[in-house]
């Protein structure tokens, strides 16, 4: 059974437009950090690691004079003997470490896991430094749950037009995940909270059905890419800590890049507008 919506569908306009919308408005400068605590190029490696001003960052602006000339690394300083000059152990600023203020945030976070930090300009000037701890801030989390959101609803969109009879995929999961979603049909449909069976269906029902049903080509690279894709979808939902170390920083970089095959793939063999 379904009931009939008296307003539009959730992807009815298609998704494209308002995710780039939202990526458009959502800027890098909502993440970075402008009060820059920097050294020069002349201080000693050891000495600038270990000044507690300085102790909780693991990339650190270097100026010369006035002038930002390059980034002191401290995950790299930490492999290897720490001496020297810290002129000698920066990288060197080079066109790949820039990003706009207004840049979208999500270009970004996108690769965070490749580029780790990335230094601030506005108006050709060096003015703040994004890395990847900055994931965990509050601007990061309704872009990230708008990707994820997609994949769940090109998810249930696509079972809604491959499989219109509702007993044909109920079928394919199992007895227990049925039973509930039967039992979550019945509490919630009275008060119109469901268009329909799959509406009360969870993240994983969802994943096990287009898996099962043939929504992907390659079945165990679609599953790799949805269970990141949940992991995060759990973590954001749930205002968790999901980007506290850089090994969860880089998951979430690559987790972006997945959402955003998955919505590719989905859209593909869907018909609804993708603008």
């Amino acid at each position: 059974m379904t009931i009939m919506p008296w307003a539009s569908q959730p992807l009815e306009a298609g998704i494209n437009q308002a995710l780039s919308a939202m990526e458009a408005g959502m800027h890098v400068a909502l993440i970075a950090t402008f009060d820059l605590k920097t050294c020069e190029v002349s201080d000693v490696v050891e000495e600038v690691l270990t000044h507690p001003e300085l102790q909780a960052f693991d990339f650190i602006p270097v100026r010369d004079e006035n002038e930002i000339v390059g980034v002191l690394y401290r995950p790299y300083q930490d492999e290897k003997q720490v001496v020297g000059l810290v002129g000698e152990a920066m990288q060197s600023i080079h066109e790949s470490m820039l990003i706009c203020a207004n840049d979208s945030l999500l270009s970004f976070v996108e690769y965070a896991d490749k580029t780790p930090y990335r230094l601030v300009t506005n108006e050709q000037r060096i003015v703040g430094i994004v890395t990847h701890s900055d994931l965990q801030k509050f601007a990061v989390r309704p872009v990230l749950f708008s990707l994820i959101t997609a994949v769940e609803l090109l998810l249930a969109e696509w079972v809604r037009q491959k499989y219109p009879d509702e007993n044909e995929w109920l079928a394919t999961l199992s007895e227990g995940r049925s039973k509930l979603i039967e039992q979550r049909w019945l509490e919630w449909s009275p008060g119109n909270m469901a268009m329909d069976k799959l509406s009360v269906s969870e993240f994983c029902d969802k994943r096990e059905l287009a898996l099962a049903l043939g929504a992907f080509s390659n079945k165990s690279a679609a599953r790799k890419k949805l269970k990141y894709v949940e992991w995060l979808r759990h973590a954001v939902m749930h205002s968790g800590d999901y980007a506290l170390t850089r090994e969860n920083a880089q998951m979430v970089a690559c987790t972006v890049r997945f959402a955003r095959e998955l919505i590719h793939t989905l859209q593909d063999s869907l018909e609804i507008p993708k603008y």
